[in-house]
């Protein structure tokens, strides 16, 4: 996934010279977006349910979000800062499977009704450049400020091993935060559907370290979003 990202952010790079197009009359960009997000699948540590490592599924985010793009220069290629931000959750079933070691060890694996909302603020530098007329490309990447909540209900496990631990503790409802910087890429493609206006498909990384300390502890949260935008000038 990071080397596809890679490549796509050099394409605005190397388009030909061919692809000049006159500045445009409102070089201001603004973008927003709709999506999901899938989340890699991490271990963390939560000793109510496990003694040793926790492996974590997590279930997709809905994901929406805005940039903007303000240029330094413009021509067959603008670049300049673009800040943004996005906002994604997710209320259902998420898989936690640990276990206990000793005389009563054993895997223990729980569904618990998981809420996890992500928010983040993000300031990077951008460059787009034109394949046609109609079509340009471009690619963005910068540091990002992220904050995250997540909640669980306990009474909502559906399995357990039979029997229960002794020493297990039934996970009752529980809510932690977390903030932190991480980073983000992102890259797309957008078709012109009238002056100034742009419908196209754009892919975002991010990553940042999260401590949700009453709940799964550190995790690295890294996601892949799939968006389909609509842009404007002004």
């Amino acid at each position: 996934m990071k080397k596809f990202l890679t490549a796509l952010l050099a394409i605005p790079t190397t388009l030909p010279l061919a692809a000049v197009a006159e500045p445009p009359e409102h070089p201001v960009f603004a973008q927003g977006s709709i999506g999901v997000m899938t989340i890699q699948d991490e271990n963390a540590r939560w000793g109510e349910i496990s003694d040793r490592g926790v492996d974590i599924d997590f279930a997709n985010l809905a994901v929406i979000g805005a940039e903007w793009e303000f240029p330094f220069h413009t021509g067959w290629v603008h670049w300049g800062i673009s800040p943004g931000g996005s906002i994604g959750w997710e209320s259902g079933d998420t898989t936690f499977s640990g276990g206990f070691t000793g005389g009563n060890g054993g895997t223990l694996e729980v569904e618990l009704e998981n809420e996890f909302f992500i928010a983040e603020v993000h300031l990077g530098g951008f460059v787009r450049g034109r394949l046609n007329e109609r079509i340009t490309t471009y690619a963005a990447a910068g540091p990002a400020l992220v904050y995250a909540e997540h909640r669980v209900q306990g009474e909502n496990i559906t399995r357990s091993p039979e029997p229960w631990p002794a020493d297990a503790v039934l996970v009752g409802d529980e809510e932690a935060s977390a903030i932190n910087i991480g980073y983000y890429a992102r890259a797309g493609i957008d078709f012109e559907i009238r002056r100034d206006q742009h419908m196209g498909f754009s892919l975002r990384y991010s990553a940042s370290e999260l401590d949700f300390d009453d709940t799964i502890g550190t995790v690295d949260v890294e996601g892949t979003q799939l968006l389909f935008t609509y842009s404007t000038r002004y």
